[in-house]
C-alpha cells in the first residue's frame, strides 16, 4: 500500500510546474516515510525478513454464530497491541483492511478489539506501554448520586498470536470475531400497586450484582455496579424499565432487582418463581416480570435472542 501511494506520489510530482516542485515533493516524500517508519517501528534489524506485516480484518457475530458485520450493530471499532512487557500501542486503521500494522515474526503478541466503546457510558483512560493487559480496563460512568449508566451494546474479541513456525511469511492476515459482551435486560412488575400503593413517587428499579468494570481479558470485575434504568409507570400503576444493557453475570453471581418508591426500598428480588438466581446472560435478553399477586412474590423470567422482548406493556 505504500509502494502504490509512492508511485501515485511521483507521478503527480513529475506532472506539477517546477517552481511547485520541491515543497510539494518533500511534503509528500516526508508524510510517507514517517507512515513507513510507523508501521515497522518495531521492524528496526538489518534483516527486514525479520518483520511480518498483519492485516486485520474485524467481524462481528451474535450468541449463535450469525455474522452481524454488514447489519450496522457495529459503530466503531478499536484495536489495542500487546506483548509480552504489556501494552505497545494502539493499531492504525489500514486502507485495504481495517488495521494494518508490523512486528517481528517471534514476538508473542495480544490483539485485543472492542467495539461500540462510547465516552458517555464508559470510562477509557488512556493506557501506559508497558501496562500489563490484565490491568487494563473499561470503567462504567456514574450519575451524580452514585448509580451506573447502562452500558452501550459492547463487543469484544482477544487473540494471541505466535509466528515463531512461519519465519518464511512477509505478510499475514487476521480475522478477529467479535462477540457481543453486553447483556439485555428489561423489567415489569404487575400488581405493583395493590402491595404498595402509588404516592405520586415514581416507582424506579436498581440493579445489582455485575461488576462495574470489564478488564482486557474480558472478565468482569471491580465492585458491585448499580444500574438505574429508565423506568415508566402505566395506567395500573405497575412500573416498566424497557430494554436495557449491563455487563453480564460472572460465574457462580447473580443480579438482585431493588424497587423503589421514591427514596424508599420497597423489596428486593434476587431468584425466580423456580428459586433460581436471577442473571443476565451476555448476548441475550433476559426479560424479568415480577407478579405482587400473591403473598409470596414470583418473578417470571425469559431469555430470548437478542433485541426480542415479549412482555406486554401498554402506556
Amino acid at each position: 500500500e505504500i509502494c502504490a501511494c509512492l508511485v501515485g506520489s511521483e507521478m503527480c510530482i513529475r506532472d506539477s510546474r517546477k517552481t511547485a516542485m520541491k515543497p510539494i515533493r518533500t511534503a509528500i516524500l516526508t508524510a510517507l516515510y514517517t507512515c513507513l517508519a510507523f508501521l515497522h517501528a518495531s521492524c528496526v534489524r538489518e534483516d527486514i525478513g525479520d518483520c511480518v506485516q498483519y492485516q486485520v480484518h474485524v467481524r462481528v457475530v451474535d450468541a449463535a454464530g450469525n455474522d452481524l458485520t454488514e447489519s450496522g450493530v457495529l459503530e466503531k471499532s478499536e484495536v489495542y497491541l500487546f506483548g509480552e512487557n504489556g501494552f505497545v500501542r494502539m493499531v492504525p486503521a489500514g486502507v485495504s483492511s481495517d488495521y494494518l500494522f508490523g512486528n517481528y515474526k517471534e514476538a508473542r503478541l495480544t490483539l485485543v478489539a472492542w467495539g461500540n466503546i462510547k465516552e458517555d457510558t464508559l470510562i477509557t483512560a488512556d493506557i501506559k506501554p508497558g501496562t500489563p493487559i490484565e490491568e487494563a480496563r473499561l470503567k462504567l460512568k456514574q450519575h451524580a448520586e452514585g448509580s451506573h449508566l447502562p452500558v452501550t451494546d459492547l463487543f469484544y474479541c482477544r487473540k494471541e498470536l505466535n509466528n515463531t513456525a512461519t519465519r518464511s511469511i512477509q505478510e499475514e492476515g487476521i480475522t478477529l470475531v467479535m462477540e457481543r459482551m453486553a447483556a439485555g435486560l428489561s423489567i415489569r412488575t404487575c400488581y405493583l400497586a395493590e402491595r404498595y400503593p402509588y404516592r405520586g413517587e415514581a416507582y424506579t428499579f436498581i440493579v445489582r450484582g455485575t461488576g462495574s468494570e470489564v478488564d482486557f481479558m474480558g472478565k468482569v470485575t471491580g465492585e458491585s455496579a448499580g444500574y438505574r434504568p429508565p423506568t415508566v409507570t402505566d395506567g395500573q400503576g405497575d412500573a416498566y424499565a424497557p430494554p436495557f444493557r449491563i455487563f453480564p453475570t460472572r460465574e457462580g453471581e447473580y443480579i438482585e432487582v431493588e424497587i423503589y418508591r421514591g427514596q424508599e426500598k420497597l423489596c428486593t428480588v434476587t431468584q425466580d418463581s423456580e428459586l433460581q438466581p436471577l442473571r443476565a446472560a451476555a448476548g441475550k435478553q433476559t426479560d424479568i416480570e415480577i407478579d405482587f399477586r400473591k403473598t409470596e412474590i414470583r418473578a417470571f423470567v425469559k431469555v430470548l435472542p437478542w433485541g426480542e422482548v415479549e412482555q406486554e406493556t401498554e402506556m
